[in-house]
């Protein structure tokens, strides 16, 4: 093999390398990007319906997570989640809102078997006069 065919080959190498980490940062950086938009969400929801009187039902503070509106609205789900997601649950005068069993959007497919998000849950008081 001469000079020039061993370069070609440690290239690929160091370029196989290269972009695999390349890949792993990019996958990093979006699933913390999903999560930390995902919890902005929520805590925005949960500080309109602490500050409002809540309907009993959740579907004011689950349209304003899916569609940034109180209303349903045809525009696509935040981040593909589906009403599923989000679960609202007030208890005496506490409003809490989790957001279960969402799929990070990952290029590895090898890392969606590996990681495994956490749900989203954030609680706070109701606003006075909430049913």
């Amino acid at each position: 093999m001469n000079r020039r065919g061993q370069s070609l080959i440690e290239a690929t190498l160091v370029m196989l390398v290269f972009f695999a980490l390349l890949f792993g940062v990019i996958d990093c950086g979006q699933v913390m990007y999903s999560r930390q938009a995902l919890q902005d969400r929520v805590q925005s929801a949960v500080r309109y319906a602490s500050l409002h009187p809540y309907d009993g039902t959740g579907e004011q503070v689950a349209n304003l997570i899916l569609y940034g509106e109180l209303t349903a609205s045809q525009k696509p789900a935040f981040l593909d989640l589906t009403r599923g997601n989000i679960q609202v649950r007030s208890t005496g005068d506490l409003l809490t809102v989790a957001i279960v069993n969402y799929d990070s959007h990952f290029f590895s497919p090898w890392l969606r078997q590996i990681v495994s998000p956490r749900p989203i849950v954030v609680s706070a008081p109701m606003a006075t006069g909430a049913k």
